[in-house]
């Protein structure tokens, strides 16, 4: 690799000095290829280094990205043996780093997305249904559970569809031109040269054929799979897709280029809706996956000559209606036009993160009242599901944390929350640098109209896990349903929508029987707007740590997950405020001298609430499914104990799950194919809850302690003792899984010693 003189002088500007020297002793120890602990050191130190956050190109991105891949096993360590050996020669730094982009290159070959794009990348997913799912789950698992994020909050036939996005008389001169050389070949009654026969491929040289004469200039081009292309790392392909223009040809799409989401049967099948709708939905989660920042996702499903435009943003889609294309074929054309000249705004792309010379920066309001230009480096977390909060967090030139979220305008925003706890001493919880108010759901949905809610054929109400209480959920898990029940979907009939909304109505009326307060519990609380209205905020907080699941040795995973409870109690006892959101997302590893003494720390007060206030009214679930308490499952209103609860099914977690992926804990094990802990992610609420119940016995206990690998044997004195503190027999012998009566410190207090007794022994 010849680097130019721009990388040169950055690396000059940045020596990595003493940096390797670790990383270096670790390679002359071992013989042959590097293991993968010591590859993903090389790359960590490499990483956090200044050279790679200034190098153009994202290098400090793509390293962090390739280092997770190495932890996950996705890549093996024979790859990594070059740049091994230059680092051992102790060669000067432009050597390291040329190794370093020639390694870069190999693994991620260059196809540069348009600047307006955001980058692919991996991270942990969080909160919402499709969450929990992986690539490699099955297609009607991630349909099933796409169809529980917008089952609620889908509309059709919105008004003001067409003049929001598709207006024609403001369009300029070229765009008008466009529009009515395609309207000449339409005779009145049909598109004069559309097929006889509704054959996809036939419909495609069409459509193609459309393009090719009159969209030549168009900054966005059509695609479709049904060539030899086809979409990198996903199951199922888009039949038709935009994206801009590329410079270089590929064997491969990517759903970080993807603009505008297409797809085409060759016949109308009106009870083929639903499903049609999720294969949509699907692939939109895709590309919200892989552009994390954008706004919101235009789509739009042909069948036969039948047309519907949608849009989904964090608050569910929404369309245009369908419509004949040969009946009404301005609508066709105006949609053709628009899609392949609409500007980043329009198309919903991140516009407020500013692209230049190769780095992102965003510009926010600083705690001093001004403003301060910060520049993003390594994607740390984005969120894999539609609707949702859409978190994203990246690093900061400044070893800060930036997070983008769309929260509930129903509940006070993260950066209030932490003002407060820092204005009350509270310690161990992440202070506030910078946020901005970027835009909310209100602003995208402008000028548009909505009526009733679209409701599905098949949508059955369960008591336990109701449709209503599901609406826009942060980390919803229904019952499933059959693949029937996915398959048809008919609700013109007026008897039907009443009685959806009289079920809707008794679902509410039961939920608030239920509760255990007398009053709606926060978890199942629902708002009377149609759709919730979500403010789409970035907030940079300090210090920056690595998420708890990235523990490097059974002391570093001890320590962090006490002074994390330590946090908690401080949050609580002296800020008064309760987290309600303890998850393996949520708790840090921090170094104690950047973060007041806490090898550990709470982040991400998005769900948070000041102690003994009533219900937010937001419908968003506080929680994340794999760590809520069972009384929070069960509808109870949230306490401190089932914060604490959650902790220790984080602890569980982290030693039957993740354990396995570090080659220290695992040494050459494999984690048990059937976890009983995946039953703490699938099912109804009512389900998970008796599985966690059943999973605190003490035989159940011994059973989810049988999947730990054998170096965290340690822990299972530490696991015991928790189980009895949160756990304890009434008189009839039977576990008490509510909230004692009395001061706090009597559950903290001896949690914190238990984990203090083992961390010594460790």
């Amino acid at each position: 690799m010849t680097l130019t003189a721009k990388q040169i002088s950055v690396i000059a500007a940045n020596p990595l000095e003493d940096s390797l020297t670790s990383v270096r002793d670790k390679l002359r120890a071992c013989t042959g290829e590097p293991s993968e602990g010591i590859v993903a050191s090389l790359l960590g130190a490499l990483v956090t280094s200044s050279a790679a956050l200034d190098l153009p190109g994202d290098v400090a991105e793509k390293l962090f990205r390739i280092r997770r891949k190495v932890r996950a096993g996705e890549i093996g360590t024979q790859q990594f043996k070059p740049l091994a050996d230059v680092v051992l020669a102790e060669p000067r730094d432009t050597e390291v780093w040329a190794a370093v982009i020639d390694l870069i290159q190999s693994i991620e070959p260059s196809t540069p997305p348009p600047s307006s794009i955001a980058p692919t990348f991996l991270g942990t997913p969080v909160k919402t249904s499709s969450s929990r799912l992986v690539d490699s789950e099955t297609r009607e698992l991630v349909e099933s559970e796409l169809f529980f994020e917008i089952k609620d909050c889908t509309f059709r036939n919105v008004g003001g569809f067409w003049g929001k996005f598709f207006d024609s008389e403001r369009w300029r001169k070229e765009q008008k031109a466009m529009l009515k050389e395609i309207m000449g070949t339409h005779d009145g009654k049909r598109w004069m040269e559309f097929p006889k026969s509704t054959d996809e491929k036939q419909v495609w040289d069409w459509i193609r054929s459309l393009e090719e004469r009159f969209l030549s200039g168009a900054r966005h081009r059509l695609h479709t799979t049904k060539t030899a292309n086809q979409f990198k790392d996903r199951k199922g392909q888009m039949d038709l897709f935009f994206q801009a223009p590329q410079k270089h040809a590929a064997d491969a799409f990517w759903y970080k280029n993807v603009l505008v989401v297409g797809e085409q049967k060759k016949s109308h099948d009106t009870s083929r809706f639903k499903a049609d709708l999720l294969q949509i939905t699907r692939h939109v989660r895709s590309v919200f996956a892989d552009q994390p920042t954008r706004r919101f996702v235009h789509a739009f499903a042909l069948c036969a000559s039948i047309m519907e435009l949608w849009v989904f943003d964090r608050s569910g889609p929404y369309s245009s209606g369908p419509f004949d294309i040969h009946k009404e074929p301005d609508k066709f054309a105006r949609a053709l036009v628009g899609y392949a000249t609409m500007n980043d705004d329009a198309m919903g792309l991140d516009t407020f993160i500013e692209r230049k010379d190769g780095f992102r920066y965003v510009t926010l309001d600083d705690a001093n009242g001004g403003e301060s230009r910060i520049q993003l480096t390594s994607p740390m977390m984005r969120q894999k599901a539609v609707v949702c909060r859409g978190t994203t967090c990246f690093m900061t030139r400044s070893k800060h944390v930036a997070k983008f979220s769309w929260a509930s305008d129903k509940r006070d925003l993260e950066f209030k929350q932490l003002k407060l706890a820092e204005e009350r001493g509270v310690k161990g919880v992440a202070k506030v640098v910078a946020h901005r108010r970027i835009t909310t759901i209100a602003d995208l949905r402008k000028g548009l109209v909505f009526a009733d809610r679209h409701r599905f054929r098949n949508d059955v109400v369960h008591l336990d896990d109701s449709p209503s209480a599901t609406a826009s959920t942060n980390s919803s898990n229904q019952k499933r349903k059959s693949s029937s029940d996915l398959a048809s979907d008919d609700t013109s009939d007026p008897k039907r929508r009443r009685s959806s909304r009289n079920k809707s109505s008794l679902v509410q009326t039961v939920n608030k029987q239920l509760s255990i307060n007398k009053r709606k519990p926060s978890l199942y609380s629902t708002g009377e707007d149609p759709w919730d209205n979500r403010i789409y905020v970035c907030l940079v907080v300090s210090p920056a740590g690595r998420v708890i699941s990235d523990f490097e040795s059974i002391k570093e995973l001890l320590e962090a997950m006490r002074d994390a409870i330590r946090a908690h109690q401080s949050l609580y006892v002296t800020g008064n405020i309760l987290h309600r959101d303890i998850s393996s997302n949520n708790i840090i590893i921090t170094k104690p001298e950047a973060a007041d003494g806490f090898k550990g720390m709470l982040i991400d007060l998005d769900l948070a609430k000041v102690a003994n206030t009533g219900p937010s009214g937001a419908r968003h679930r506080t929680g994340t499914m794999q760590f809520m308490a069972v009384e929070v499952l069960r509808q109870a209103d949230h306490t401190y104990r089932h914060d604490l609860e959650s902790f220790f099914y984080v602890l569980l977690w982290m030693c039957a799950r993740e354990s396995w992926s570090k080659p220290m804990l695992s040494r050459g094990g494999c984690s048990p194919k059937n976890s009983l802990l995946r039953k703490w992610e699938i099912g109804s609420f009512k389900e998970i809850a008796s599985a966690k119940m059943g999973h605190m016995t003490v035989n159940s206990m011994e059973d989810i302690m049988g999947e730990f690998p054998e170096a965290l044997d340690v822990v299972k004195p530490l696991c015991l003792r928790i189980r009895r503190i949160l756990f304890p027999l009434d008189k009839e012998e039977r576990m008490n899984f509510g909230t004692p009566a009395g001061e706090p410190d009597q559950l903290y207090r001896p949690i914190i010693a238990a984990y203090d007794e083992i961390i010594s022994r460790t």
